[in-house]
């Protein structure tokens, strides 16, 4: 989860420390105090594009900073991610920078590696949700409602989703091959030859399973090999050339040999000049030794690169991975030997077809049946939710439209999948997309947050003024979702009403202060009398005895 976010020169904020804590963090302030700028800069280390505007007024740079314990994370694929990205994380610890310049680029680091944004917005999605009004990314936008029924249907719903997407790779695979086989013979003739060039281009790479792991742990060692033979070869030459030290050391005592006589004191200084050279010998002696024992070869190094960079060129063309590659190459030579046997071939294909549609449809038929049981079970908990957030007359169903026959089979199956909504009793269910309020969003939103939130492994959810239009009882309904999510899951809202304020954990309040002509920002943590103090003038905008004692039964409301 997020323990510490540093920002410094951000906006109107010079310098700010936030450092939220488990279940439910709030976020208050009077407008126009920044509020959403923490999640502004919470954005920028998810990888949200730069803007050179965000630098405070007199600044060179913007800085955000933001430091994750990763402790209680289980996840396989962020371990997996962080080993590939060559990320160290043995302390369970990550320490996500970002630094904008006055010409607009950025800087990003991960532990103090520099890092690319897309890598920055990979780590970032396993460790923060930010969601905010205007957020459509699953919810509002259709050709994404199918990832939620994903996510909400379990393991029933990924396995008929993983045999389906076979028996379409598959299909789709036999449908390219009889395209190709049936194409004029000029066509013919141009696969053939790209098939040919692009076979003999992977057999002359010498390719064989685990040869890019091999080749950049080679890499490492001829990197590691080439400092330790530039820094043995430095030292040897710098004892053994002309005007090296055993050289230098030699004539200095050359120069004393030839006044002994005329000076007994200078016996010592010479004795130890005779030391010095024997020292130098010896460690040129082991120094020559280690060289030779090194038996470093440059060419060998650049013939490694060579590979590499082939290697990566290879990929670029026929697929992300040696296996992939390999497996092109061998299509290929299936599909020049279709050539030789065209209208035998071309035959056996569209059998098959025929069969692997038939089974294609079998599995779509599965995975509808499954996202149908899931749809069912989702519309029944979502107006089950929108009822405890004061809507309690909604609809809310899964629509599953049949494709046209010549876009049959998508990504998910024979239908096109999108979510229904009504707010009223009688009402006809539309599109979500289309008809939903500003406050009736931000209710759907958390009712389906707060239902996902049980199958979500993402530690931290950001909710920015979800509470926007609402008041009263909804505003109290939303107050209580809150913190149910944030019995499993860090949860940061920017709020503005008093009731989410009351149900906090932990409350900040965002100051606007003026000096020398200079607006700032900062960020304090609340005390219990700060808290009480922070709900009263929600309620009222007053701190009067009578708005306290309100502000104190409705902090005591959610405390029980």
């Amino acid at each position: 989860m997020l323990i510490r976010l540093e920002i410094r020169d951000f906006a109107v904020i010079s310098r700010a420390s936030f450092e939220p804590g488990f279940g439910l963090n709030v976020i208050t302030g009077e407008t126009g105090a920044g509020k959403s700028l923490l999640v502004d800069a919470l954005g920028l280390i998810m990888g949200d594009k730069a803007n050179r505007n965000v630098i405070r007024s007199g600044s060179d740079s913007a800085f955000v900073e933001a430091v994750f314990d990763i402790s209680g994370i289980s996840s396989p694929e962020l371990t997996a991610f962080l080993e590939e990205s060559d990320i160290d994380h043995e302390e369970e610890l990550l320490i996500i920078s970002r630094k904008i310049n006055t010409d607009g680029k950025s800087i990003a680091r991960i532990n103090g590696k520099t890092v690319v944004l897309s890598v920055l917005r990979k780590l970032a999605s396993f460790l923060i949700d930010i969601h905010g009004q205007n957020d459509t990314q699953v919810i509002f936008d259709e050709s994404k409602n199918c990832e939620l029924l994903y996510s909400f249907g379990g393991e029933e719903v990924r396995k008929a989703k993983t045999d389906y997407d076979k028996a379409l790779a598959e299909y789709k695979d036999v449908v390219l091959q009889i395209r190709n086989l049936s194409g004029s013979p000029e066509q013919l003739k141009k696969r053939r030859e790209y098939l040919e060039f692009a076979i003999s281009e992977i057999e002359e790479a010498g390719l064989y399973e685990g040869m890019e792991e091999d080749l950049m742990s080679r890499k490492k060692r001829l990197a590691r090999g080439e400092k330790l033979s530039e820094a043995l070869t430095g030292a040897y030459s710098l004892i053994d050339d002309d005007k090296g030290a055993y050289n230098l050391v030699s004539s200095a005592s050359s120069y004393l040999n030839r006044m002994t006589e005329a000076d007994d004191g200078l016996d010592p200084l010479k004795e130890r000049l005779s030391s010095v050279l024997l020292e130098l010998s010896d460690i040129r002696d082991e120094l020559s030794g280690k060289i030779e024992e090194l038996d470093y070869d440059g060419s060998v190094k650049e013939d490694v690169d060579r590979r590499i960079s082939k290697l990566f060129d290879l990929k670029s063309k026929y697929g992300d991975s040696v296996a992939e590659i390999m497996a092109f190459a061998e299509h290929g030579k299936a599909e020049i030997d279709a050539y030789e046997n065209n209208r035998d071939i071309l035959s056996d294909l569209r059998k098959k077809s025929h069969v692997l549609e038939q089974e294609l449809l079998d599995r779509s038929s599965e995975l509808t049946k499954a996202l149908r049981k899931a749809a069912d079970v989702l519309g029944k908990d979502i107006v089950s939710e929108l009822a405890d957030l004061e809507m309690p007359d909604c609809l809310f169903e899964v629509q599953f439209k049949e494709r046209s026959k010549e876009k049959y089979f998508s990504a998910h199956g024979v239908y096109d999948i999108r979510f229904m909504f009504s707010a009223n009793k009688g009402q006809e269910a539309k599109p979500l997309s289309s008809i939903v309020s500003g406050g009736e969003a931000s209710r759907i939103m958390l009712a389906i947050k707060n239902i996902l939130s049980r199958f979500d492994s993402i530690p931290t959810m950001i909710f920015d003024e979800i509470d926007m239009g609402v008041s009263g009882k909804a505003s109290v309904a939303i107050a209580y979702k809150l913190h149910s999510i944030a019995k499993g899951h860090q949860v940061l809202c920017v709020s503005h009403t008093s009731q989410i304020c009351a149900a906090a954990d932990n409350n900040y309040l965002i100051t606007k202060n003026r000096a020398d002509d200079t607006i700032s920002s900062d960020v304090t943590k609340l005390d219990m009398e700060g808290k009480i103090n922070e709900v009263s003038r929600l309620l009222s905008g007053k701190t009067d005895e009578e708005s306290v004692n309100l502000a104190k039964n409705l902090i005591k409301q959610f405390s029980v």
